[in-house]
C-alpha cells in the first residue's frame, strides 16, 4: 500500500514499512501506553520539529502514535526520532 498524502503539509508521510519499523522499535524498547498500559499502537505520520522549537536538534521528528485500546482515556501519543534512527525502508 503506499502512502496517502497527509492533510497536513507540513507531516511526512510514513510509509507501511517504515511504519511496521517504528513498532517493531517500540516492542524492543517495552514502551506501553501511559494511558492504559497497552503496547498496542497505531503509527501516523512524522512532524518536522527542528524549525519548530530551539531547544530541539535540527534532525528531530515527532512521529504520531494513538494507543490501539479502544477503552484507552489518553490515546494519543508520539515518539521523537533524529535522523540517525529514523525508519529508513
Amino acid at each position: 500500500m503506499s502512502p496517502v498524502r497527509s492533510a497536513r503539509p507540513e507531516a511526512t508521510v510514513l510509509t507501511d514499512e517504515q511504519r511496521s519499523k517504528v513498532l517493531a522499535q517500540l516492542r524492543h524498547a517495552g514502551s506501553s501506553c501511559r494511558g492504559c498500559g497497552s503496547g498496542d499502537y497505531h503509527v501516523g505520520d512524522a512532524l518536522y520539529l527542528g524549525f519548530l522549537f530551539h531547544s530541539e536538534r535540527t534532525d528531530a521528528y515527532m512521529i504520531a502514535l494513538t494507543c490501539a485500546n479502544p477503552a484507552c482515556p489518553s490515546p494519543h501519543n508520539g515518539v521523537r526520532y533524529h535522523a540517525s534512527e529514523w525508519p529508513v525502508p
